[in-house]
């Protein structure tokens, strides 16, 4: 049964790298957004990238015997429309090879994907790193990537990622927030920044969490930086260069911690199934209350859109609300609180809305 999975896994793969191979052989380069998506499949899967190479090659070869295959009485009509097909050849031909020269630069390089990546008020994204993990950012986020031979290393320089992170002993992984790091080897977690209050969720595997002093927020500055093989001394890696690092705990699946600088040890609470559900419901597209008060409810709308909601009436800041929210969709929340709540709302200006209770009819 394994051989048949993994048979169906690799026909899907190579359908799928052929698709790709005949954009990329087009005459028109790819877009950026095609660009995007073709490095967000490769990093899905290290099959990807296999069918992909293997296929290339093929196709190279298969070009080779095209053009060997033409009829010795038709080699004078080739020679003949040479001249009226030169430019549209060059043309294409330019085309071809800028695809090409994409297709081995997102194959090979294993920093493709550095950078710094952000998202508005409102809007998720996903970042598909060279080595199969992927990052996924929240509202009004930003993180800065910085991949080598030696070293895996984000910094979340504000708000909210899911971190999914492909297995390599080799390679830490580590995620730098404020003075915090988080390090992962093979596991998913979440790492929320605010301020210099770091939030830390696990939803598989284990986290190691340690504090660097003055970490610098730049992660591509000096040689040094980048080849080091890691900055938390405990575990026996080399430490960062110029910064001390201290083992503040260690994290499972399920649980939570919030430290800051200063922090001398973790505090580590173990989270409900419901409510690790809840805290997660965000990278599927949701908000999900059960119970919290209302003061919170608005807190967590605000992060999402580009409208403000007020609360005009202090009596109503703890109310406890509960309900499922596709984010972005403030016109539900709105209708949901008049409705169950008794609260109506009203537009101050374009990105302004008060809430207050509902005078009776």
């Amino acid at each position: 049964m394994t051989n048949v999975v993994e048979f169906d896994a690799r026909a899907t793969a190579s359908a799928q790298a052929r698709e790709w191979l005949v954009r990329l052989d087009g005459d028109d380069p790819l877009s950026e957004t095609e660009v995007a998506a073709l490095r967000e499949w490769m990093g899905r899967s290290p099959l990807h990238r296999e069918e992909l190479t293997r296929i290339s090659k093929f196709w190279k070869q298969a070009n080779i015997l095209t053009e060997l295959a033409v009829p010795l009485n038709r080699q004078s009509e080739v020679r003949a429309g040479y001249s009226r097909r030169r430019l549209q050849t060059v043309m294409a031909g330019c085309a071809v090879l800028v695809s090409a020269v994409l297709f081995w630069w997102l194959l090979r390089s294993d920093g493709a994907a550095n950078g710094t990546y952000g998202t508005a008020i409102g809007q998720l994204q996903t970042i598909a790193l060279p080595d199969g993990s992927s990052v996924q950012l929240n509202t009004d986020s930003q993180v800065q990537v910085a991949y080598s031979d030696t070293l895996r290393r984000i910094r979340l320089l504000r708000g909210e990622a899911l971190f999914a992170v492909t297995q390599d002993p080799r390679r830490p992984f580590d995620v730098y927030a404020a003075d915090g790091i988080v390090r992962a080897v093979g596991t998913a977690f979440t790492v929320h920044l605010e301020g210099n209050k770091v939030d830390v969720t696990v939803t598989k595997g284990v986290v190691d969490v340690s504090e660097i002093g003055g970490a610098s927020s730049e992660l591509g500055g000096t040689s040094s930086e980048l080849g080091g093989t890691s900055p938390i001394r405990d575990q026996g890696a080399a430490a960062h260069p110029d910064h001390a690092t201290r083992r503040l705990g260690q994290l499972k699946a399920g649980e939570t911690t919030t430290f800051a600088s200063g922090t001398l040890r973790i505090s580590v609470r173990e989270l409900a199934a419901p409510e690790l559900q809840r805290r997660m419901a965000w990278h599927e597209g949701y908000l999900v209350f059960s119970g919290e008060p209302l003061s919170e409810v608005v807190n967590q709308v605000n992060r999402y859109s580009p409208v403000t909601l007020h609360i005009a009436d202090p009596n109503l800041a703890s109310i406890a609300v509960g309900g499922r929210f596709r984010i972005g969709d403030l016109d539900a929340i709105l209708d949901v609180l008049h409705a169950n709540f008794g609260i109506q709302s009203t537009r101050i200006d374009e990105r302004d809305i008060q809430l207050e209770r509902a005078l009776p009819r």
